[in-house]
């Protein structure tokens, strides 16, 4: 049975990440999570699932931040890179555990995420179409070729960006705002016209070869290139907080249930998950699937569910 790890006591899981079966990372806050504008103490949590219990856990504390990002990297080299709200990098992994420049000198940017592609570089993205790829340590460059065609005189009021995913880095898809969704080609970023108005939220470029979107109306989209489709739900009200894809599966998380996209359905996804109060975050990586709630976490290996931390 999972253990209560003591450093964890009043901080809420934000999001979870996978960097390898042995390596998994927790994202937590303190706070009410009440004013998106509030300074929450923040940390990372990581979790390693075949050491001795006394050495299972580690904790990095950041400070206070509205918000933090996490994603494992493998190029230039395998580290775990953090990303707050407004910008700040931390490094941790292989030696690294401090923190580097900022990703931009220019002031008022928010960043709403950061992934690693295909294996490759950090990639953050954030309002008002930015992109920025770490090449190096201390060195971010902005991917910004197409994304603003009338230059400063861009309408950027209801543009993204909130999430990027893609099959490749030279294959890439950012989202946000009010359908606002660009494609990179490793090059140019090209929009694309898409059949709603709602706005885009998080996006997963599955082993199917379609991408797949969650939107505020609870509606997921699906295509590639020029073409998209939207699957309507009638199974929740919830906010669609998570949408990954493993063993070939697309799943869609909400604070109470994981379901599943199949085709043109959207249906519950039996997957014989331990009990949990909440659902809300996924991840998958390394051949694994976490599902990790407020103050609580298990893991998939394929075969079977290990829990990893049970609620108080």
């Amino acid at each position: 049975m999972a253990e209560r790890y003591k450093h964890l006591a009043g901080f809420e899981f934000s999001d979870v990440y996978v960097r390898t079966q042995q390596i998994i990372g927790f994202a937590a806050q303190k706070g009410s999570f009440d004013d998106p504008l509030e300074q929450r103490d923040t940390a990372i949590f990581f979790y390693y699932p075949q050491k001795s219990p006394e050495k299972k856990w580690a904790v990095r504390y950041l400070g206070e931040a509205t918000g933090v990002h996490v994603c494992p990297v493998f190029k230039p080299n395998e580290r775990w890179v953090i990303v707050t709200d407004d910008g700040e990098v931390y490094i941790v992994g292989q030696g690294d555990d401090d923190w580097e420049d900022a990703i931009s000198k220019k002031s008022n940017l928010y960043f709403s995420n950061v992934k690693s592609i295909s294996k490759g570089h950090a990639i953050a993205v954030g309002v008002r179409r930015k992109v920025f790829l770490r090449k190096a340590a201390n060195r971010w460059i902005q991917l910004d070729n197409g994304l603003f065609p009338q230059g400063d005189k861009t309408d950027l009021e209801h543009a993204g960006f909130r999430d990027i995913d893609g099959f490749s880095g030279n294959d890439m898809y950012a989202c946000g705002g009010t359908s606002d969704l660009w494609h990179f080609d490793g090059n140019l970023w090209k929009q694309i016209d898409l059949p709603t108005n709602a706005v885009l939220e998080n996006i997963c470029c599955a082993e199917d070869g379609f991408a797949y979107i969650t939107t505020n109306y609870r509606e997921v989209l699906k295509g590639r290139g020029a073409t998209w489709a939207i699957i309507e739900q009638q199974e929740t009200t919830e906010v669609l907080e998570s949408i990954v894809c493993y063993n070939g599966k697309v799943l869609v998380s909400t604070v109470s249930e994981i379901y599943i996209v199949d085709g043109t359905e959207f249906k519950v996804a039996n997957l014989g998950i331990p009990a949990m109060n909440s659902k809300a975050h996924l991840a998958v990586g390394d051949g694994i699937l976490v599902v990790g709630g407020r103050d609580e976490a298990t893991m998939y290996d394929g075969h079977s569910w290990s829990v990893i931390l049970k609620p108080t």
